[in-house]
Formats: structure tokens, sequence, C-alpha cells
């Protein structure tokens, strides 16, 4: 279980997008975990998750509440040469299973997507092209 508002938003995000049914799958490079596992070799089609947190503000002349912003930033890597329809059809199926108004809750951290996520391609680099996708966040916590 995590503790602390950062890493229970940044559980409630990812256990999200763990739930993502993608056709076929495809591997996670999560942050601060070795991509790919020791003796595998780099995967042609991926998603990469990039955590973003944002300073926090309080929103009232008294203590009261903190807002905590941020982005949950998903690419996804495919590989150069396939055109770019694929990798904007798995965009938008994360920006699908990320709507406006979605409330995650974790550990009583409720977590809202207060704006609707977005894609922005890359121009292709190092043999594959790259479809950020970003995933804008907030929670109030005293």
């Amino acid at each position: 279980m995590a503790t602390g508002v950062e890493a229970n938003i940044f559980a409630a995000l990812s256990s999200r997008l763990s739930d993502l049914t993608l056709n076929p799958a495809l591997p996670i490079a999560w942050p601060n975990l070795q991509f790919p596992p020791e003796g595998q070799t780099k995967p042609r089609e991926y998603l990469e998750v990039f955590f973003l947190p944002n300073r926090t503000v309080t929103r009232t002349l008294s203590l009261g509440h903190q807002q905590h912003r941020g982005i949950f930033q998903v690419t996804v890597h495919h590989r150069d040469g396939a055109g770019m329809v694929k990798p904007l059809q798995i965009a938008d199926q994360i920006i699908a299973h990320f709507p406006l108004g979605l409330i995650l809750d974790q550990s009583g951290v409720r977590v809202k997507i207060y704006r609707k996520p977005y894609a922005i391609p890359q121009p292709p680099q190092n043999g594959s092209v790259t479809v950020p996708v970003t995933i804008e966040y907030e929670t109030y916590q005293p």
C-alpha cells in the first residue's frame, strides 16, 4: 500500500493504466525500473510512463486543502516504417481509458482527470515513432 499523497496519486494512475487492455498487449517501461528486464532485448513497440508532479498550491487563506496537480505521461513507442495509424490508435485507446472527469481513489486520495488527455506525435527518431499522451490530474488534500 502506498503512503503519502504523491505515492498514492502515482499508484492510482498506474493501476488504471495496468487495467488497459490492448491487442496485442504492450509491455510498460515504468519509472525507475529496468526496462527491458535483464537478458531481454528492448521490444519494438511498448509504452513508457513518466510521472511529473507539479508544485503544491494552497487554495485558501488558512491552511485549508492543498492542491496537487501534475502530468501522468504515457508515451507510445512504435517501430519506424509502420506508419502513424497504429501508434495513434494506441494513443486514442489510452486517451479513452483516462476520460475527462474520471475519479480514481487510492487509500483515500481522490485523483481527478481535469482535462481531456491529448496526444502530440513526435517526429521519427532512432528507428521509432513516439506519441506522448499527456494526462493531467489533480487532487485536494488536507
